[in-house]
């Protein structure tokens, strides 16, 4: 296991309770673009805990995910057990063993960037139906625009402790085109894509459960990183008690040609 799945798998609590949960418009999104039902073979590729599972179980079609972490497969092989659609295998993409045109959806939720992207689309790619579709989506978390002043103190000790220059770039309709256009350059075609927009409050102790989650802030020296967390902690503190994060979803789709004739 990389030093990153060991790391995200560690905080594999902390996921479970503060990531977002993704909007229902991906999912009736999806099965416009590519109807699911119990004959259909679907593929989740980084299951994690399972917070992109539902929906798609819920189709009863024949479900495998699979996810290299074993705190985070715990999680959702416990909330989805009494599914006898839902099938799991401890592994990465890398390591999964299977035969070419098996699934008619393979898709993946904030995961599918982690994955080297010539092998990763090629894989996919092989392992559809002709016919079948790949959605990838993700969340993207933005900074809190209610509270300004806050927002800026925040953004002193970032740039302290973690040498961030300026808070990360909104995700734009413009970035999802470009993450779209990726998948014709292995073959695939009638791509698509959506943005979604949510906002989730987190007091200052459920913030730094969620910051626990990041990989990058967990991998700063130690003493530098607590100071980043105290900082973020007392800045919310003193502005209120509360952190808004305004969150894009973004949800590009292509598909697998047909097979000529």
């Amino acid at each position: 296991m990389s030093t990153f799945e060991k790391t995200f798998d560690d905080a594999a609590i902390d996921y479970e309770q503060s990531r977002p949960a993704y909007v229902k418009e991906i999912y009736e999104d999806i099965f416009r673009y590519k109807a699911i039902d119990s004959d259909s073979y679907v593929l989740e590729i980084g299951l994690g805990t399972g917070k992109a599972s539902q929906p798609v179980l819920d189709t009863q079609c024949h479900f495998t995910g699979i996810e290299p972490g074993k705190q985070l497969a715990a999680l959702a092989q416990k909330r989805y057990a009494a599914y006898a659609n839902f099938s799991f295998l401890n592994r990465t993409l890398q390591e999964f063993v299977s035969c070419d045109n098996a699934f008619d959806l393979i898709y993946a939720a904030t995961a599918f960037h982690w994955i080297p992207e010539e092998y990763g689309y090629d894989r996919v790619y092989n392992l559809l139906k002709p016919g079948g579709a790949f959605a990838r989506f993700a969340y993207h978390a933005g900074v809190d625009k209610e509270r300004k002043a806050m927002t800026e103190e925040i953004q002193k000790i970032y740039l302290k402790y973690l040498h961030q220059k300026e808070p990360p770039k909104e995700f734009s309709i413009e970035d999802a085109e470009k993450s779209a256009e990726i998948a014709c350059q292995y073959g695939f075609v009638d791509t698509a894509y959506r943005l979604y927009s949510i906002t989730k409050d987190f007091t200052a102790d459920e913030y730094m459960t969620l910051l626990r989650t990041y990989p990058d802030h967990m991998r700063i020296d130690k003493a530098d990183r607590k100071n980043l967390f105290e900082g973020i902690y007392s800045a919310i503190n003193n502005h209120g008690g509360i952190m808004t994060v305004h969150y894009t979803m973004d949800l590009e789709l292509a598909r697998k040609p047909y097979e000529d004739g």
